[in-house]
């Protein structure tokens, strides 16, 4: 029972921290002038995967690895549902976002090797 209630925590976890980082996102790109979409993109896209990896119970890789399927869906979704006028023609916000979700898999991947490899030496 305990493990279910830490993966609820866990996901709810992971959602505040999704929105909560679009919006902050979306608020500096917004005040420096610069291309909205991609930056909330990314910023959420690798605060998504390396939350769902930090506060996953058990199986991190595997919950960082759903987080970024999930993610890549809402990421897909969001793109057709919030159209900005600066990027109607163009998948690179899209596209941007998947590699920094990607990205973050690979740093939660090394980053879960380093930790066995430390706790086998102890």
């Amino acid at each position: 029972m305990n493990l279910i209630v830490r993966f609820c925590l866990s996901i709810f976890i992971v959602i505040t921290v999704f929105v909560v980082s679009a919006t902050v996102a979306g608020l500096v790109a917004e005040f420096f002038g610069l291309w909205k979409k991609p930056i909330i993109g990314a910023i959420s896209a690798a605060c998504v995967v390396f939350t769902g990896y930090v506060t996953a119970p058990q199986y991190k890789l595997i919950c960082a690895a759903i987080w970024l399927a999930a993610g890549a869906v809402a990421a897909w979704v969001l793109s057709s549902v919030f159209m900005y006028a600066e990027d109607a023609a163009t998948q690179v916000p899209l596209l941007i976002t998947y590699a920094s979700g990607v990205f973050s898999l690979m740093v939660c991947r090394v980053w879960h090797k380093r930790q066995k490899q430390q706790v086998l030496m102890k």
